[in-house]
């Protein structure tokens, strides 16, 4: 049997190697890209919205029975709808509501302006000023009061909130609906 050269293995691996990667590569000229999803970046959220400018009025979602002082008029905006999160900016009048019927999920609060008042089902209160964050938790009943222009910035899991909300837009169909503002906000 002949011994082949060292030359000879290397240039079959060559070749093997160069045929996989033609095979696996997109043809010269065609865009890498296309089929491939992009990485995600980072999502600024709309400082304008943060400070309650243009924030649209939401429907009502306390029932009036349920409204212990002042009055309903909630105003927000979704400022950011991921896979797995829900970010929303929620603004209301000074009020103070029964939370009778448990809470539906887990939320994540930020207070940006005026005052939180918890008062959880033993009758412990919790105070919340601008700055402050806090988890009220899925389950919970008791008395919810916002004094001055309440504003909060919140995080829920997104798959809960389609459960407790219902489902949210696609974003294709949310950023044609804002295209279509004229306001352009």
């Amino acid at each position: 049997m002949k011994r082949r050269s060292i030359s000879y293995w290397g240039t079959c691996l060559a070749v093997v190697l160069g045929v996989t990667l033609a095979l696996s590569s997109p043809a010269i000229g065609e865009d890498p890209t296309v089929g491939t999803k992009a990485a995600p970046i980072p999502v600024r959220l709309n400082p304008d919205k943060l400070a309650g400018v243009g924030l649209p009025p939401s429907e009502p979602f306390i029932a009036p029975e349920q409204v212990l002082e002042g009055s309903h008029r909630p105003r927000g905006e979704i400022l950011y709808q991921g896979e797995e999160l829900v970010m929303e900016i929620y603004e209301d009048n000074a009020a103070t509501f029964a939370i009778s019927d448990p809470f539906p999920v887990d939320e994540y609060v930020l207070v940006l302006s005026g005052k939180l008042i918890l008062t959880d089902s033993r009758g412990t209160l919790h105070e919340y000023f601008p700055g402050d964050s806090l988890v009220v938790p899925k389950g919970f009943t008791g008395i919810w009061k916002m004094l001055g222009n309440y504003r909060e910035l919140v995080a829920i899991e997104r798959a809960a909130y389609e459960r407790a909300f219902g489902p949210l837009p696609s974003a294709e169909s949310a950023k044609s609906a804002k295209s279509a503002d004229p306001t352009g906000k």
